[in-house]
């Protein structure tokens, strides 16, 4: 049975960067603005492989998403679908955002979730108790053995729940940008000092999880994952994972060169080509 609709989440690697200069000029602030939508998601992967594919789409993504906001944010989306159509009709695709982006309920000024970007040099915060926690947050709670078990559980618990569905779904890995540093009490200086914002070269997550899974420095990387849970974690990625990431698949290419940090619209077409050879059997 062909599929009726495409669901797309993910950051704005998914969702695209791109602003309409006619309504927004250069402000950057209004990516996700309703009124943005018209220009923004046709340049995007999700539309153009939704053409290849003669399938309509819906991309949910938020340009500047957390892994934990695409869990939160996908699947009362797909719910909310099955009230309308058959799990045979749809097709889901997760590209994941780098995973040490975190995401807090705040309640202060206003009320609603806010993602944390620790490889950012920039966080808007909107007064100087939250300054103080993000530094200390950064310097305690920021590393590879939290953010690496949570996006582990986050694709075992989004691939499960897919699956108990009946949904087919493919996950991709966006991009990789941080880097776990050991941080002094000059936070924002260690910062410009190691150019953390900047993305990791020629590696991916998958690779960083791979190579301590089964070495002696497994648990000490790991922490608190469970070797069973990793190994269960690997074995779903050879049964729904993109093999490449979005960016080193540019990369090979010679795409995609530094300062560059979004594709544009010719590399948005070229990964919906990518895709559709993995898909246009499946859908």
């Amino acid at each position: 049975m062909s599929k009726k609709i495409l669901i797309c989440d993910g950051d704005s690697w998914t969702a695209g960067d791109l602003i309409d200069p006619e309504l927004f000029g250069d402000d950057m602030t209004h990516v996700n603005h309703p009124d943005n939508d018209q220009y923004r998601l046709p340049r995007v992967w999700p539309h153009k492989l939704g053409k290849l594919l003669n399938v309509e789409v819906s991309n949910i993504s938020v340009a500047g998403s957390s892994n934990d906001a695409i869990v939160r944010r996908l699947i009362p989306n797909v719910m909310k679908l099955l009230g309308h159509y058959n799990s045979d009709d749809l097709f889901v695709i997760v590209g994941w955002s780098s995973p040490e982006r975190k995401d807090f309920y705040f309640k202060g000024e206003w009320n609603s979730w806010e993602t944390l970007y620790p490889a950012q040099l920039t966080q808007s915060l909107p007064n100087k108790d939250l300054e103080k926690c993000y530094k200390i947050y950064l310097k305690y709670f920021w590393n590879e053995k939290e953010f690496m078990n949570r996006y582990i559980n986050q694709n075992l618990y989004l691939h499960y729940f897919l699956k108990s569905k009946n949904i087919d779904h493919l996950f991709f890995n966006a991009f990789y940008e941080s880097s776990a540093l050991d941080f002094d009490d000059d936070v924002y200086k260690k910062f410009v000092e190691v150019g953390v914002s900047g993305m990791r070269e020629n590696t991916d997550i998958i690779d960083d999880i791979k190579k301590f899974n089964g070495s002696e420095s497994y648990g000490e990387y790991f922490n608190s994952a469970n070797p069973y849970i990793v190994k269960e974690f690997l074995k779903v990625t050879d049964k729904v994972f993109k093999e490449v990431s979005f960016r080193n698949f540019l990369m090979e290419k010679g795409l995609f060169s530094s300062p560059q940090q979004h594709p544009n619209d010719m590399e948005h077409q070229l990964w919906a080509k990518e895709l559709y050879k993995d898909l246009k059997d499946k859908i």
